[in-house]
């Protein structure tokens, strides 16, 4: 069914802005006071990680002694002796091996490996290559051929890089007869952004080039680089999924999302990278969403879909197993780009069912960044929000809190948009049907929505009696056509 709103346009809160990321700090004090900063905070931006790895690779290559001797001064009594990279984490290993802390066979490629004790942890792979380019780097820096300035530095604080900015930066290797590090190189495949004719400008400079890279660059910029979409289906219960990690088993089939293939990332990509192009149905396992996820994310800014379909089953356990979950990554996933499809709109479904109230705040955060971004489909949304309460995953009363949340930030047409397409699944009598009825009359009145009322919600507007379910069916009724229903 089509409804119009005749109110203006939902008032909905600022998009949060993505911001540009600032230069390296000019001066050698500045970037080690900053490492220093960003190893010492707990909430490690990928501003503060990125700009802090690309001042120490920038200072090592102009005159590594000074930046050494620095960095012992500040930091140099975190790494009393001599560690293994597989003990350090994030710059950790980059500020040891400018120290000599680290064993140079350490850091060696075939060193970094994806765990397979961690096949079910999304954000352990995500790790295994944030960790690939970070040994990478230090490696380098160890060696006669220390990179100037590194390819993969993103251009918005999501991680995000800029196709002709990338092209800039093998230009400049080129010239300098820098041989690009494939870690670092494939990390900025990953982060570039594909935008129309932008992109299509940045494709035909980089084929131009004449290098491997720009070549690569060029392909990926085409058809090669394109995200698989994600596949939905219902999976069945399976009361073991969740014991190795002492969480409640599924105890009624669910949504997931099979993420795509993608062969190219299994081919010229480093070893770690080849597990982010095998499809994989979420990740019952993974235990550490909740931990440094902005840095983590920024491996695949541009591919909001696919994180999407990982985290799906950690947020399902907010609604279903009594879990905090994760979906206090939803917000931070919606200001990603790439498209905003069916998993991710599933993971928001999910994550509006939550049990806890803090469990379903994030999800009523992404619902109004997307939409306040252009980029909520309200009603595929509310599809997926019907099937989930139809399989329990979703109970109305939680739906409801979590409605009239969104619909308190204004945004009344899309929630009505969306609660009509739910409406159906609950009516004549589930329970809790009447909390979700309310909050659709309330978002239809103040949207001053019109059009056909649907079947389910006239068919009880049309019933004898004044139960409050009832009472809000007229209502609604109302609000669309103008005529009363009197009884």
């Amino acid at each position: 069914m089509n409804w119009t709103a005749a109110a203006a346009q939902d008032a909905l809160p600022p998009v949060p802005s993505v911001r540009r990321l600032g230069p390296a700090p000019e001066g050698l004090a500045a970037a080690v006071e900053l490492t220093a900063a960003h190893l010492d905070s707990r909430a490690h931006t990928v501003a503060d990680f990125e700009r802090s790895l690309d001042g120490l690779v920038r200072h090592a290559h102009r005159d590594r002694h000074p930046l050494a001797r620095a960095l012992a001064d500040t930091l140099g009594h975190r790494y009393p002796e001599e560690i293994e990279a597989r003990r350090l984490g994030g710059l950790n290993v980059v500020v040891a091996s400018l120290l000599w802390r680290v064993p140079g066979h350490s850091l060696g490629p075939g060193c970094v490996r994806r765990d397979r004790g961690h096949e079910e942890c999304a954000q352990g792979g995500l790790e295994q290559v944030l960790a690939a380019r970070l040994r990478e780097v230090a490696y380098r820096l160890m060696s006669k051929e220390p990179l100037p300035f590194l390819l993969s530095t993103p251009t918005w604080d999501t991680g995000a890089l800029e196709a002709a900015e990338l092209v800039e930066r093998l230009t400049e290797y080129r010239r300098l007869g820098v041989r690009p590090g494939p870690a670092d190189f494939g990390q900025a495949l990953l982060r570039v952004r594909r935008d129309g004719a932008a992109g299509a400008a940045a494709a035909e400079a980089a084929s131009r080039l004449g290098t491997a890279e720009g070549s690569r660059l060029a392909a990926w910029l085409g058809s090669e680089g394109e995200p698989s979409p994600a596949l939905r289906r219902v999976a069945e219960p399976d009361p073991a999924t969740h014991k190795a990690w002492r969480r409640t088993g599924a105890a009624a089939a669910q949504v997931t999302f099979l993420s795509g293939e993608r062969a190219a990332l299994q081919g010229d990509f480093p070893e770690p990278f080849h597990w982010l192009g095998r499809p994989h149905e979420g990740f019952t396992q993974c235990y550490h969403w909740h931990e440094g996820h902005p840095v983590r994310a920024s491996v695949l800014p541009e591919d909001r879909e696919t994180q999407a379909a990982w985290l799906l089953p950690q947020v399902t356990l907010a609604a279903t197993a009594g879990d905090h979950g994760s979906s206090w990554m939803l917000p931070h996933l919606a200001r990603l780009g790439g498209p905003a499809g069916p998993a991710l709109h599933a993971a928001v479904a999910a994550g509006l069912g939550g049990r806890y109230v803090e469990s379903r705040r994030p999800a009523v955060e992404a619902l109004l960044v997307l939409a306040a971004r252009g980029d909520l489909d309200a009603p595929l949304l509310g599809r997926e929000l019907a099937a989930m309460t139809a399989l329990g995953t979703v109970k109305p009363n939680r739906l409801a809190d979590a409605a009239r949340c969104a619909a308190a930030a204004g945004a009344y047409a899309a929630l009505w948009t969306v609660l009509a397409e739910v409406l159906p699944a609950l009516l004549p009598s589930v329970r809790g049907a009447g909390e979700v009825l309310a909050v659709a009359a309330s978002c239809a009145e103040r949207c001053a929505a019109t059009g056909p009322v649907p079947d389910a919600v006239a068919a009880v507007a049309a019933r004898r009696g004044s139960s409050g379910l009832i009472t809000e069916a007229r209502r609604l009724s109302t609000a669309l056509t103008g005529s009363s229903h009197d009884r």
